[in-house]
């Protein structure tokens, strides 16, 4: 079974009412690897955190996208610490559809 390293970027340390869109995300997460076949290993990490942390520098990548809609990215999800959604929680037929992409991909070693 594929295991995929999982990151969702919260921005509820700016805005506490955001968290409750990171409860749904886990909720969500939980349900599309059920349904793509996968094991996981999740971190929620917060903004102000991704940004002072030297762990998280792979969150870079949507810098120009946080520039451009500001907190509107978030929650933001990596996988395998490569950006793959953003902008909400998705749909858990979305999100099993993405893993079931990043399952292939790593698989096939691009991911």
């Amino acid at each position: 079974m594929v295991k995929l390293q999982l990151a969702i970027l919260s921005f509820a340390c700016c805005k506490p009412q955001l968290a409750v869109h990171d409860k749904r995300y886990v909720d969500v997460i939980k349900e599309a690897a059920e349904r793509a076949g996968i094991e996981y290993e999740l971190d929620l990490v917060h903004a102000s955190e991704a940004r002072m942390t030297q762990s998280y520098n792979y969150m870079g990548e949507i810098m120009p996208l946080f520039n451009k809609l500001h907190d509107g990215v978030g929650p933001a999800l990596f996988i395998n610490y490569s950006l793959q959604l953003y902008g909400g929680v998705p749909t858990v037929e979305r999100l099993t559809e993405t893993f079931e992409k990043a399952k292939v991909a790593v698989e096939q070693g691009r991911l």
